[in-house]
């Protein structure tokens, strides 16, 4: 049996003064229908559930820091859509929060992820909108853009990139 490919991923961060909010997207390309079955048996609950346990437990191994303190993140919900209605084209979404924090007011903060480098099977976006603040610079190995309003920035991950390491973003709340 042939296992699903993932072949595009979509992540939308929504950073506020107290919390960060994820949707994390998973695109697959499915020939033998497997996740379109586990749902019509009834069995996807199981799976789903591996599905969310595994990638949290990467998600615990990477750090992310805010003003150099680790912020925990943690799957809310996983769930299985089909793009387009094909079977053969699952979509899992995932929705992460982090634990509560405050920025400070007074001085530039830095949300810093640092993950082990890897090389990317398959081609990425990840967006970070801060809705409280100013994006004052970013550093990264992978191509950026933040927006002219300085509130979005978005990072375009080219299949076969290696991603990881360190990657910062500096803002500042509005006062």
């Amino acid at each position: 049996m042939e296992k699903e490919i993932p072949i595009f991923v979509e992540s939308f961060f929504k950073v506020s003064s107290t919390m960060i909010k994820q949707s994390l997207y998973f695109y697959y390309e499915d020939v033998n229908k497997n996740y379109y079955n586990l749902k019509a048996t009834g069995a996807i609950s199981g799976e789903l559930e591996l599905i969310k346990n595994n990638l949290q437990y990467w998600i615990n191994i990477d750090d992310l820091l805010l003003n150099q303190k680790k912020i925990q993140m943690t799957i809310q919900n996983i769930q299985l859509h089909f793009f387009a209605d094909n079977p053969e084209k699952p979509v899992l979404k995932f929705l992460i929060e982090s634990d509560p924090f405050q920025l400070k007011r007074t001085k530039v903060n830095t949300i810093h992820l640092y993950a082990q480098p890897e090389e990317i099977t398959y081609p990425a976006i990840s967006s970070w909108q801060i809705l409280a603040g100013t994006i004052k610079a970013v550093y990264s190995g992978t191509e950026y853009i933040i927006n002219k309003e300085k509130s979005i920035v978005t990072f375009y991950i080219s299949k076969g990139e290696i991603i990881g390491g360190n990657e910062k973003i500096f803002l500042m709340l509005e006062e």
